[in-house]
Parts: C-alpha cells; sequence; structure tokens
C-alpha cells in the first residue's frame, strides 16, 4: 500500500484508550503525525491550537460528544476533514454528522485498512479541490 503524504496531520477522537492507540500506531505507520484527545473538550482545545488534516472522532463520549464536536469546530470557523465513528451507528446519526460537515461515517468495529481507505479517498478529495 502507498503511504500517505508525511506531512499530513490527523487528531484521534475517543474515550477507548485502546481504539486512540491502536489507530495512532496504525496511522503513524502510514506516514500521519498523529495526536489523541480523550473527549471533544480536549479536541476543541488541540483545534484551537493546531491545525489538523483530519479529525477522526467518535459519536459518543463524555464531558462532549461527537455531533457537539463537529458543531462547535464547524461554528468556530475551523477548517479539516472529519471523519465521524461509532459502534452505535444509525443511519440518521449518520445523515445527521454528514449535514453538520462530516466528510464520511465508518461504523465500529472496523478493519485498519477500511480506515485507511477512508481517509485517502478524502485525500484524494482534497487533491482535487485545490487544483479546481
Amino acid at each position: 500500500m502507498k503511504s500517505i503524504d508525511r506531512n499530513r496531520k490527523i487528531l484521534i477522537v475517543d474515550d477507548e484508550a485502546n481504539l486512540r492507540h491502536m489507530l495512532s500506531i496504525v496511522l503513524g505507520k502510514q506516514g500521519y503525525a498523529v495526536d489523541e484527545a480523550c473527549d471533544g473538550e480536549k479536541a476543541l482545545e488541540m483545534a484551537a491550537q493546531k491545525a489538523y488534516d483530519v479529525i477522526l472522532c467518535d459519536v459518543r463520549m463524555p464531558v462532549v460528544d461527537g455531533p457537539e464536536f463537529l458543531r462547535r469546530f464547524r461554528s468556530a470557523g475551523r477548517e479539516g476533514t472529519i471523519i465521524m465513528m461509532s459502534a452505535y451507528g444509525t443511519v440518521d446519526t449518520a445523515i445527521e454528522c454528514m449535514k453538520m460537515g462530516a466528510y464520511d461515517y465508518v461504523s465500529k468495529p472496523f478493519k485498519n485498512d477500511e480506515i485507511i481507505l477512508v481517509l485517502r479517498k478524502a485525500e484524494e478529495r482534497e487533491r482535487l479541490k485545490s487544483e479546481n
């Protein structure tokens, strides 16, 4: 598999430490510079300090959940591709998140290759947008 652009920064937002750790390893090997946040509040603080190319965000979390993070992130005028993740995925939740500006929605559990494919598609979309 071709590795992803090494300058790409990704933020993983999930209250499950094991999932964050696993994704950090997998995406680090793919060339991403990875940061982690355990909830939406911490992710908002981190996104205010650093621009991320991609944010992988869980839907159900304590403090600030995924949809609220997405709403506050976009209302602050921040840019970046947001991919929502959930083990409790419903079509309604996915549609709600997409309407609020999420690029995609991935159901947990997922295979590593699934996440990498979604990230590659997002990267290709950004490349095409920048060419036009």
